[in-house]
């Protein structure tokens, strides 16, 4: 009976450790596939490939949004820190909206220079929390 009780435990210990760790993995997915479709953003020749790529970057940015950076792991979501988070990643959906509107337009040089915000959101939120 009690090591029934104590696997028990330890199953519900390993769940949440695995589950922990697949949102950090989709999280890590997420930021990777930020900065590469960025990256391909900004080397883009056509409007198409640039809609494409704004698309990928705002769904990894919209999938950020349900995990935590392993410094805010834990804590609530009405916590201040997480609230700045989830602030963040609003902000560079925004950017990525406003940029798509350009690159909507046939304005893929503006769009191109506009989504430098993009990179300084980037940066900014890097630093508050990695």
């Amino acid at each position: 009976m009690m090591s029934q009780k104590i696997l028990a435990s330890m199953l519900i210990s390993c769940a949440a450790l695995v589950s922990h760790s697949a949102f950090a993995a989709d999280l890590e997915a997420d930021m990777k596939t930020l900065a590469k479709s960025t990256k391909a953003f900004a080397e883009a020749k056509d409007l198409n490939n640039a809609k494409q790529q704004l698309v990928i970057m705002r769904q990894a940015a919209l999938s950020s949004k349900k995990s935590l950076p392993h410094k805010l792991e834990g804590l609530p979501p009405e916590n201040v820190q997480v609230k700045q988070y989830q602030a963040g990643l609003d902000q560079l959906v925004a950017e990525i909206d406003r940029v798509t509107v350009l690159v909507n337009k046939g304005q893929l040089d503006q769009a191109k220079t506009e989504a430098i915000n993009l990179v300084n959101i980037r940066n900014e939120n890097h630093k508050k929390f990695r």
